[in-house]
């Protein structure tokens, strides 16, 4: 169970470095749904200035964190491992943790997704295979099978916008096979634009808490940001969202 509760609303800690630039976008989707927000710089985490155990949710958000330097997502993720010991007492407690498109990248290179207990890295997301960088929309799908605690209740098919240079999800056979026989390949591309091994979009953990995924939910949140006529003011990616927040407070 999330550590809220259904009269007090769950605090998420949005978690930043130089060259994060969906930062906003992110909070506001949280905003919306029902939660208080807090951009936090990780420096802040590792000063001490601020608490990780404070926090009910943390969203890792798109970008260039450290101008992708060594690899997408790398430098945070070095970061990150100087305070493993309170992301895993985070994660442990089952609280809510999405890392989107660079969020992404950073979690699978501290060894977050897919999961290793001595957080060695499993995989990697590389250049894409046509070798430039993509911005435009896919077709995914959702694993139904999937623990993911973001993708309940979604529909089987939609569209989600990308936007990256680097979204490519590798790996060994063995862990691929992992993923897919325990249902930790959340997310798939209908039309896989970057040649991810077995169509792989989105990865989650074993208690479905943790989720990353290459596409952008929070930039099509309202109906207005697609490019097509939908009935009523909210799109998909409010879901992801909404069930992040539901989750916390125990609903």
């Amino acid at each position: 169970m999330g550590k809220g509760s259904i009269e007090m609303k769950p605090k998420v800690i949005i978690l930043r470095a130089s060259g994060t630039n969906c930062d906003l976008e992110t909070r506001s989707a949280f905003d919306f749904v029902g939660a208080r927000t807090e951009l936090v710089h990780i420096n802040e985490l590792l000063n001490g200035a601020k608490k990780l155990v404070d926090y009910d949710i943390m969203a890792i958000p798109g970008g260039f964190s450290f101008g992708d330097d060594i690899s997408a997502g790398k430098i945070f993720a070095l970061r990150i491992k100087k305070l493993k010991s309170d992301f895993n007492d985070f994660i442990k407690a089952k609280k809510p943790l999405i890392g989107i498109c660079n969020g992404f990248q950073v979690l699978v290179k501290t060894g977050f997704l897919p999961y290793d207990i001595e957080l060695k890295q499993r995989a990697t997301l590389y250049s894409n295979d046509v070798g430039h960088f993509i911005c435009r929309w896919v077709k995914v799908r959702i694993n139904k099978n999937s623990p993911c605690i973001f993708t309940k209740g979604l529909p089987n098919e939609f569209y989600l916008p990308i936007a990256h240079g680097e979204g490519k999800f590798i790996s060994t056979r063995s862990v691929i096979s992992d993923l897919r026989k325990k249902n930790l390949d959340a997310l798939l591309y209908l039309e896989n634009p970057n040649g991810s091994y077995s169509d792989i979009a989105g990865v989650t953990n074993n208690s479905g808490n943790v989720f990353g995924l290459m596409p952008h939910p929070e930039r099509v949140f309202f109906s207005l940001q697609q490019p097509w006529k939908n009935k009523g003011i909210l799109a998909i990616g409010y879901e992801f969202f909404k069930n992040a927040v539901n989750y916390a407070r125990g609903l």
